[in-house]
């Protein structure tokens, strides 16, 4: 379980935010070996044909999940993709996630038997993790709704490596992606550039200088979600269910 918090924020905020976290926090090891020393996130995300998993966000249900799936950078033949489904209760959240070979993802998703995604000797972990998001598939009848792609600079505490930080900006999407365009750019529609998201993660209490952080910038989280903002860029009027649904049969 960890708490999560998140603020949207002018881009400038970063220069502001970085002398104050210098002492507490590194750049995780994704980061500290790339050269702009951040990452490509990209995740699809699914949801039923009236968007329960959207609706749920935008009427601030306290209890939900989502499902995605997320991999990283641009591709290569080497290529890691997570499957996961994201549980939120208010602002604390869990994950079960599993990770598969870029390849392996359709086989997962389509009901190929267990074996031939996970391999001859899965752990009970993944093959319970698996059938959970199988049953989230076929419950739901959960299809590819939009593409989320952004960029993220990410740091560890330095006392406590559960205490995250992370930057998420350049955030941009594509409605009704298939899997073969997780690493699409060309169709993209950015719909942050002068905004980010600042996202503070931790186990269980705040650390202090965390909190001193939140007073120092005089800052209140919110219920930001890129998800939902992904769609909602492709519409007219967001949050509109007719205008949803008509923004969801594009197939340029």
């Amino acid at each position: 379980m960890r708490h999560e918090l998140k603020f949207y924020l002018p881009i400038e905020t970063i220069a502001q935010i970085r002398p104050l976290i210098a002492d507490h926090v590194q750049h995780d090891p994704y980061c500290a070996n790339q050269p702009n020393k951040d990452y490509t996130v990209r995740s699809i995300y699914f949801d039923s044909d009236d968007l329960h998993f959207y609706h749920e966000k935008i009427d601030s249900v306290k209890t939900r999940r989502k499902l995605r799936v997320r991999t990283y950078n641009t591709q290569q033949t080497d290529s890691i993709a997570f499957v996961e489904i994201k549980r939120k209760f208010g602002r604390v959240g869990c994950k079960d996630r599993l990770m598969l070979p870029l390849e392996s993802v359709d086989h997962a998703m389509n009901g190929v038997r267990p074996e031939l995604v996970l391999g001859d000797n899965p752990t009970f972990k993944d093959r319970s993790v698996l059938g959970k998001i199988r049953y989230l598939l076929n419950m739901k009848q959960l299809h590819p709704v939009v593409l989320v792609t952004y960029d993220r600079e990410a740091f560890v505490g330095l006392r406590d490596r559960t205490v995250r930080i992370t930057f998420d900006s350049n955030i941009r999407s594509l409605l009704n992606p298939t899997m073969e365009q997780l690493f699409d750019e060309k169709s993209l529609v950015q719909f942050e550039d002068k905004f980010f998201v600042l996202e503070l993660k931790f186990d269980e209490a705040m650390p202090a200088w965390m909190a001193g952080l939140i007073r120092q910038l005089n800052i209140s989280s919110e219920s930001y979600s890129k998800y939902c903002t992904g769609i909602d860029a492709w519409l007219q009027n967001p949050h509109n269910e007719a205008g949803v649904a008509k923004a969801l049969e594009f197939e340029g």
